[in-house]
């Protein structure tokens, strides 16, 4: 970990090939979330290629209901996706969650999930980046294995 990246890693008891495929899909992201605040997709396909955008509603306590459109900035199957959150409308605000995905075996994936906010600029973001916690990361690696199950 730095000052700019938080990073959690698990081994999952799952194929690389189901682990991307589930990560590429938004309308499972809510049931991923270990934070509680991805309430939903509204974007309804799953994840192709950089560039794609797919738009999230989100559920925090402090701010209400309010959408994020996430610019996909690396897709590599079975291997590693990205995105940079923005406004709706807006350009990503330059930080990153991402995943990378490496096969263990035939049925297991060594799965590391990321924030990094290294490019963030904005000052009002800037004071609360760390609101999603390494345990609440660890929480979604958690997640994401219970529905691989």
């Amino acid at each position: 970990m730095s000052d700019t990246r938080i990073s959690v890693t698990d081994t999952l008891d799952a194929p690389v090939e189901r682990v991307f495929a589930l990560l590429a899909d938004p309308d499972r992201h809510p049931d991923l979330d270990g934070s509680g605040t991805v309430h939903a997709s509204h974007t309804h396909l799953a994840i192709t290629e950089v560039g794609d955008v797919f738009v999230m509603e989100m559920d925090h306590p402090d701010r209400g209901r309010y959408r994020v459109e996430n610019h996909v900035v690396r897709y590599e199957p079975d291997r590693a996706l990205a995105w940079m959150p923005a406004r709706v409308g807006q350009q990503p605000s330059g930080h990153i969650w991402g995943w990378e995905l490496e096969s263990d075996t035939d049925d297991r994936t060594v799965v590391t999930h990321y924030h990094d906010w290294a490019q963030l600029t904005d000052p009002d973001l800037l004071a609360r980046i760390r609101e999603v916690t390494p345990d609440e990361m660890r929480l979604t690696i958690g997640n994401l294995a219970e529905a691989l199950a």
